[in-house]
């Protein structure tokens, strides 16, 4: 009986973490939760192998935070970039500092809050120009101390192509795998339609996106997240977060613009709960049978008799 329950706990994990192929890539989610929109979306495309996590998930320009930041300060590095300094924007503080510029440094590029005493999500983006390319990475930094809602600064023109969250997730909230949420793709303030956004993650899903004729792209996040049994470090502290890169290209006047953005996503809360609800649902079942096999076990032995 024992042998049978290990038998059954076992199938268990295995089904439930069935929603990602052994190559990483997301087979077709559950139904996601819309956020803020009602629009019919097409189907996004799935392209490309998957890889497991790793520092060098993605080749797109990236803005990644590091440890080490004091408080209302945060240390950023960049990646698959070469820019001089980085820009801050915040969403309100004094007017001298709601853009600055901040000289690059190898080691993390330290950034500060608007003010001691604002914080909120402040908007960071890196340039860097060659010979008939322009390359932009942009990431959001979130300050622990209360801020003017970031809902203006997310629409004012930083960039010529921009790739821009509407609306990014509240405080203490985060995108999340399976959910639906909508950015804006647009160049020199105009939406861009019919056009190209590419999704990597550091889980190695790869998919492409398509803009409507307004440039709002519905990017729905891939439910790529390994089973919390199968991911390093079991049962962490805190919720998980991996990494993401949305990316767009575009020409004009013989020039090539790319940008990307990149941010973390968390994985689906309802995953361990489901998983744990399920074992527990196995094993509450097998107890329940236990009586009556050796009933049935007892009645045989008394039959042969």
């Amino acid at each position: 009986m024992r042998r049978l329950i290990e038998l059954i706990l076992s199938a268990t994990l295995a089904l439930a973490g069935a929603s990602v192929t052994a190559e990483g890539r997301p087979v077709s989610p559950p139904a996601a939760a819309e956020h803020q929109h009602n629009q019919p979306e097409p189907t996004p495309a799935i392209v490309g192998p998957g890889k497991g996590p790793g520092r060098e998930w993605s080749k797109y320009p990236l803005l990644t935070p590091l440890m080490g930041g004091e408080r209302g300060t945060a240390k950023l590095a960049v990646k698959n970039l070469q820019p001089v300094e980085l820009e801050v924007f915040a969403a309100a503080g004094p007017s001298d500092r709601l853009r600055r510029q901040v000289p690059v440094d190898p080691e993390g590029t330290r950034i500060e809050a608007v003010s001691p005493k604002i914080g909120n999500y402040h908007w960071v983006s890196a340039r860097e120009e060659a010979e008939g390319k322009v390359t932009v990475a942009s990431t959001v930094y979130a300050f622990g101390n209360p801020g003017a809602a970031p809902t203006k600064l997310l629409l004012a023109q930083k960039s010529e192509l921009e790739i821009i969250p509407q609306p990014l997730p509240r405080e203490h909230g985060a995108w999340r795998e399976s959910e639906k949420w909508q950015f804006l793709l647009r160049f020199n303030g105009q939406p861009l339609a019919k056009k190209e956004v590419r999704m990597e993650t550091e889980f190695g899903s790869r998919i492409v996106f398509t803009s409507d004729e307004q440039g709002r792209v519905t990017v729905l996040f891939p439910r790529d997240f390994k089973p919390v049994e199968n991911a390093p470090g079991g049962h962490g502290h805190g919720p998980r977060r991996a990494k993401f890169v949305l990316a767009a290209e575009q020409d004009d006047g013989g020039t090539h613009y790319l940008t990307a953005f990149n941010y973390t996503y968390s994985a689906d809360a309802a995953r361990d709960r489901n998983l744990l609800a399920g074992i527990g649902f196995g094993v509450f079942g097998m107890l329940l049978a236990t009586p009556l096999l050796r009933r049935k076990k007892s009645n045989g032995e008394n039959t042969s008799q």
